[in-house]
Order: C-alpha cells, then structure tokens, then sequence
C-alpha cells in the first residue's frame, strides 16, 4: 500500500496537478473574493448585471476561446520545437483577427444586448466587448504554456491578472464607478496578463510569417472541440441570461451568487482536467498506454468535489453570509442542489476531456444535445429559481450516466481486444515451439 501511494505521489501527472490545483485554485480564491468583494459594494442587482455581461461574453467568444483545446493538443503532440514555432505562429494571426472580429461584432449589436439584458447604459457592453482584445491572445499564450507543459508559468500569470483585477475593480467600485468601474478593472487586468504571459514564450514567436500547418487535421478536430465548447459554456452560462430575463433583478442577482459560488466546484476541478489532457494527448501520439492517469484524474475530481459539497450541505448560510453577506441568504437552502449540478457537471467535463484527448471526437455529440435541452426546459420550466436548478440537475446526471455508460463498453472493448491479441500470440508461440 505504501510502495503504491509513493508511486502515485511520484507520477509527474500527480505533481502537475497539485501544481495546477493548488496554483489555479489560489487564482480562483482570488477571484472569488472579487466576486464578494464587488457583489457586496453593488448589491444585488447591479452585482446581476455585472455577471449577466460577463456571461454573455463568455458565451459569445466560445467559438474562438474553443480553441484553447485545439492548440494545446496540437503543440502537445507536436514532434519538435520547429513544429510548435510553426504552430504558434499560425495562431497568433488567426487570433488577432478573431479577436478584433469578435470586439466589432458585439460593438454593432450593443443596443439589442442592452434591450435583451435590461442594461440602460450600451457603454457597460461596449466596454464588455473590448475584454476580447486581450483575452482571446491571452489564451493562446495560456494554451501553448498548457501544451509544452509549463505548468507553473501558466499559473503564475493568472495569479498576476487575478491579482490586478480584484485590486483595480475594488477601488474603482469603492469610488462609486458602479458596474463600469469593475468592467475597467477588468480589462487592465486583462491586459497586464497579456503581457506576463507573452513574456514566457516570445521565443515561440518568430518575425517571419508563418508557414501554414496542415489543414486538414486542424478542421477535423476543432469543428467537434468548438460544438463541446458551445455546449460547455452554454451549461453555465445560458441558466444565468435566462434567469435575467426571466426574473427581477433581485433574483438573478440571488441566483448569481448561487453561480459564483457552485462554479467553485468547477475552477477546482478544472486544473485536474486541464493537467491531464496534455499528459494523455502526448502518450497517446506516443502510443503508451494512458487510461491510468484518467482514473487517477478522475479520483482527484471526485474527492476534490465531494469535500466542497459537504461544506454546502452543512453550512450554506455560514457560507453565504461570510462570502456574500445578509443580502444573499435567500440562496442558502439552493446552494446544496446548485453544488451538485456543477459537481455532475465538472464529471463530465473531465469525461469529454479525456475522449477529447485521445481524439475520439464524435462523443461531443452528447453534451451538444444536452445543453440544447437544457437551454429549452429552463426557457418553458422556470416556475421558481429551485425548478431551474432542478432542470439542469436532472439533464447533467443523464449526460453523465451516458458518458459512463460509453466509458464502460470501450473499456470492456479495449481489454477483450487484448485478451484476444495476447491468446493469438500465445497460440501462435505454441506453433512455432511444435
């Protein structure tokens, strides 16, 4: 037993994750507290505008944001530092030129977001849609760190940018700037973690243009990894925008500090996922065998998300009112039930992530169908912020149960087709004795 815990302890994919857990989890401690911190200087309902527009940003950039998985299994696999040289330079354009796409696109459709999200001032989702100049080539440069597996480098960069924005969106909150304070606060962060994270890999960017990689390969894989990215988002974000629409300003702002605080399961686990996935993309390319650091991963989220699960089934007023204050204790009896739909949902993730990984792509299927169902029930079953809650429950544990159930016949498929290869060798060894 001790010899066994020592080799997982030893297992670079064990070290990785505690580095990515621990790290990234002190970036989302970080940005939790500005969530508090912001949620208690606005009040409920400017606290609901500011997540609605975050929200909605998250969920209009998952087509280019998708790619975060693309880069990094395609400089994962990549066989040498040329190839990723290529790579890196090839995105860095495709990125520019999305990300300025991006910002005009949500620049001429301000007026419809204000109308849609009940926001008087179209200046708040301007400013929103200038995030996606900094954010989307940030990413890139997040990704390929992700990809060469540099660890620590990713991590520090967000520990810098959480750092910024929490500072900055405090005081300009403090000093009476509202919602458009903290959106200011923000996008200076953003672009501080622009240029820490660049930093780390300059040397991956050339100053000639560079070379195509094959197309083929890309398109195939990031069409599926963008539709999983869509229905990803869609499963945290569109419960949000609906319940803006559908609900007083007080509730949507109860049900985003009910978001905020779930979400903690997600950004937990999320490290566990983000670890494994280079880990297994490149033993894979390598043809070793990989499934063990996916139970290992998938041990590691369960524990993780049952450990914070019990903190919101015995003490959610405690939690809200220390987090959040008085304000919010109308979440404390939901928080329970809005954790176990982020703890289903950080399951499936990982799931989809390891199938991802190895380039079995057709499984994105699946969460697309659930996430469409998902954005239905909640649009004709909202009776109550309970019932909307309930909903997305219900569809994640069926989503997870098919992706087990899938897990379960490949697996049993791999070992038979095994068995039968090692009998076939055994057999034929027998011949050639006789």
């Amino acid at each position: 037993m001790k010899k066994q815990i020592l080799t997982i302890l030893k297992n670079p994919v064990f070290f990785s994750s505690a580095i990515m857990v621990l790290g990234s989890n002190a970036t989302n401690f970080l940005n939790y507290v500005y969530h508090f911190v912001i949620g208690r200087l606005l009040g409920p309902s400017s606290y609901g505008e500011l997540v609605a527009l975050i929200s909605l940003i998250g969920l209009l950039g998952i087509l280019p944001t998708s790619l975060n998985l693309v880069v990094i299994k395609f400089v994962s696999s990549a066989k040498n530092e040329k190839e990723i040289k290529n790579l890196a330079g090839w995105f860095q354009e495709k990125t520019f030129l999305t990300s300025l796409l991006m910002f005009v696109l949500v620049v001429l459709a301000s007026g419809i977001i204000s109308n849609f999200l009940k926001i008087q001032d179209t200046l708040l989702v301007i400013i929103a849609a200038s995030t996606f100049l900094f954010s989307l080539p940030t990413l890139l440069n997040r990704s390929i760190l992700q990809g060469i597996l540099k660890f620590k480098e990713y991590v520090f960069s967000m520990l810098a940018e959480n750092s910024i924005k929490l500072i900055l969106g405090g005081v300009f909150v403090y000093l009476g700037f509202s919602v458009l304070g903290a959106l200011v606060g923000l996008l200076i962060s953003m672009a501080i973690g622009l240029i820490i994270s660049r930093n780390y890999i300059k040397d991956f960017f050339g100053k000639n243009k560079a070379d195509s990689p094959k197309i083929s390969p890309l398109l195939i894989y990031s069409i599926p990894v963008i539709l999983y990215s869509l229905a990803q988002t869609s499963f945290y974000t569109t419960d949000l925008i609906l319940v803006k629409h559908f609900f007083s300003s007080h509730d949507a702002g109860i049900y985003a500090s009910l978001s905020t605080l779930g979400k903690i399961i997600f950004f937990g686990t999320a490290p566990i996922g983000a670890v494994m996935f280079p880990f297994i993309s490149n033993r894979q390319s390598k043809g070793k065998n990989y499934l063990k650091i996916f139970l290992i991963s998938l041990l590691l989220t369960l524990a993780v998300s049952l450990i914070i699960l019990m903190l919101y089934l015995l003490a959610p007023i405690l939690v809200i009112n220390i987090l959040y204050g008085s304000l919010y204790t109308g979440a404390d009896n939901l928080l329970i039930w809005f954790g176990v739909f982020i703890a289903l949902f950080s399951l499936v993730n990982l799931f989809v992530s390891f199938y991802l990984s190895i380039g079995k792509i057709r499984i994105v299927a699946l969460p697309i169908i659930a996430a469409m169902l998902q954005a239905v029930a909640i649009w004709f079953y909202h009776q109550d912020l309970k019932e909307v809650i309930f909903v997305s429950i219900i569809i994640t544990a069926l989503l997870l149960l098919s992706l087990f159930v899938y897990f379960a016949c490949e697996t049993l498929k791999q070992v038979k087709k095994t068995s039968n290869l090692s009998n076939s060798s055994s057999i034929q060894t027998r011949k050639n004795n006789s």
